[in-house]
């Protein structure tokens, strides 16, 4: 494939534009100096079109419903109430966590940046869950993550440290010790390099980009699994939310290729595949319950620097509930985004992970509209999400 330079991208978006998909990305606000430029040999398009829906392979219906929590006042923010209305606007935690439950909180530390910047789960907000678990009657809650890099010098990349970084300076491990909690590194695979004593392998017969992936027993050996990721929007995949931090289960031990900058560079990036990578990684193990922490909402990408909210500032809000995929596609509208533009939606929707039209989604409490704001596109120049329209 051609390497793509801006220009190459910025005469896509003109064809695009041709071909009658202006609406979509003619309000794309321009790329700031210092924002990277789209990775070579990668190319994203606006489309709606994700070819034949997959088989659905999970009978199981969740309810469709979000619940949302906003703080108006950012001086009276509090993250620990917010969890709490959102949760409970969902519906509670009751059939999510069982008394004696052993729990893994799957938390977003893609890299060890600090608690309250938007691009790592917050540690209030992680807090907040892991009490709520406790309150439920769980014996014990395990916080978890397989970050992909780690700060320089001299500059960022993956090294096996890099989640121990991230629990360290994303106040995680301090929070552990508290709470008498524990921590795991889903990143581990062997007690050796190249070893797989810690993880196991998974067949999916109906996989779509592959038939087996291996995992941390811990992770699968779990009584229940909560997810508790950050909103953001992403160069590769259009958002990053409940299902998209699922990459962060694939052990680098396994999936990071030798000189690759970023851990898990060994499951294909490219557009297509990446969406399908991330449903066969839910589909192992899917979530039981999300809780969606948006206290501020990245509107950068995941590569700039320094990280921006959207146009509105930071949102201060929770969006919670059982089903990830209902989840996710209030997430889009919340950056004004159109879920049927988001491949790894619309491939979760069809094995059966859950609901990603929105006019089948109930969202209870605050609403999304105090704090929805209209998100850039393209993100970074790269992933062309489609804007949705209230109403349509």
């Amino acid at each position: 494939m051609s390497m793509t330079t801006r220009r190459h991208f910025l005469r896509g978006l003109s064809a695009l534009a041709a071909a009658g998909c202006a609406s979509a990305v003619q309000s794309a606000a321009p790329i700031p100096a210092g924002v990277p430029l789209p990775t070579p040999g990668f190319r994203y398009r606006l489309t709606r079109d994700w070819g034949p829906r997959p088989t659905r392979v999970i009978p199981e219906v969740r309810p469709a419903v979000v619940g949302t929590a906003h703080a108006p006042d950012p001086q009276a923010l509090d993250p620990a109430r917010l969890v709490r209305e959102a949760v409970e606007q969902a519906g509670g935690l009751e059939r999510a966590v069982r008394p004696g439950d052993r729990v893994v909180i799957k938390l977003n530390l893609v890299s060890a940046m600090p608690s309250g910047t938007g691009v790592t789960t917050d540690a209030r907000v992680a807090e907040a869950v892991a009490r709520l678990v406790l309150d439920a009657g769980a014996r014990q809650v395990i916080f978890a993550e397989g970050s992909a890099s780690a700060p320089g010098p001299p500059v960022s990349g993956y090294r096996p440290e890099a989640t121990q970084l991230a629990f360290e300076r994303c106040g995680i491990r301090d929070l552990a010790r508290r709470l008498d909690a524990g921590l795991l590194d889903l990143n581990d695979a062997g007690h050796e390099a190249g070893g797989r004593t810690l993880v196991r392998e998974v067949h999916l017969p109906h996989g779509l980009q592959r038939k087996t992936y291996w995992f941390s027993k811990a992770f699968l050996d779990a009584d229940r699994v909560i997810s508790v990721p950050v909103l953001k929007n992403h160069e590769y995949t259009g958002v990053t939310m409940a299902l998209k931090n699922w990459i962060g289960v694939a052990p680098a031990g396994i999936y990071h290729p030798p000189g690759a900058r970023t851990g898990k560079w060994g499951l294909d990036h490219q557009m297509i595949p990446l969406a399908r990578h991330i449903v066969d990684l839910v589909t192992a193990r899917p979530p039981d319950y999300v809780v969606m922490d948006a206290l501020v909402g990245i509107n950068s990408g995941v590569r700039a620097y320094p990280f921006r909210p959207g146009p509105g500032g930071p949102m201060r809000a929770v969006l919670a509930g059982p089903d990830p995929v209902a989840l996710d596609a209030i997430g889009c509208l919340v950056m004004t985004y159109d879920p049927a533009t988001i491949g790894h939606l619309v491939f979760a929707e069809g094995v059966g992970l859950g609901v990603a039209d929105p006019a089948r989604i109930a969202v209870r409490g605050a609403g999304i509209e105090p704090f929805r704001q209209e998100y850039s596109t393209p993100v970074n120049g790269m992933y062309v999400p489609g804007r949705w329209r209230k109403g349509s």
